[in-house]
This record gives structure tokens, C-alpha cells and sequence, in this order.
């Protein structure tokens, strides 16, 4: 589960559950960084490692740890 200590917007939210009703049932992982990049979503292809992807975007936390969630953790779905 996200841990969700940064806020992001309804759009946001509403653009996470686009992400994870995708038609075609693809994979979407997602970081929100904390400048004004905010809320960024990255599709992992069949095959692809996540953490890959991740590195690749600069997923990257505080402490310099690849952190990534995939679209269907953020709590803001269940509200």
C-alpha cells in the first residue's frame, strides 16, 4: 500500500482511476515527487521489471531508494 504522505489533487486521483480501469489491462506504476513535478505515471511494459521503469523515470525517495506504487494503491480510489 501507497505510503501517501504527499497529497495529490482530485484530477490526480481521477487520473490514477483512468490508469487503473485501462481497457487494454495494461500496467501503470506511478510516484509523486515532491516539486512541481507532482503526480508522474509510467507504463510498464509486458516483460519489463517495474524497478527498471522506475530508475529509468528517477522514482527516486528522499533516502535514494527507487519507490514506485502501482496506480491501484493510492487510497484516494476507496474514497
Amino acid at each position: 500500500m501507497c505510503n501517501c504522505s504527499k497529497p495529490i489533487t482530485q484530477s490526480e486521483c481521477q487520473k490514477l482511476r483512468e490508469f487503473v480501469n485501462d481497457p487494454e489491462k495494461r500496467f501503470f506504476i506511478y510516484h509523486i515527487f515532491d516539486d512541481k513535478r507532482g503526480l508522474s505515471v509510467a507504463y510498464v511494459p509486458a516483460g519489463e521489471n517495474p524497478n527498471k521503469i522506475a530508475l529509468d523515470r528517477k522514482f527516486i525517495n528522499e533516502k535514494g531508494v527507487i519507490e514506485w506504487f502501482h496506480v491501484s494503491e493510492h487510497p484516494c480510489l476507496n474514497e
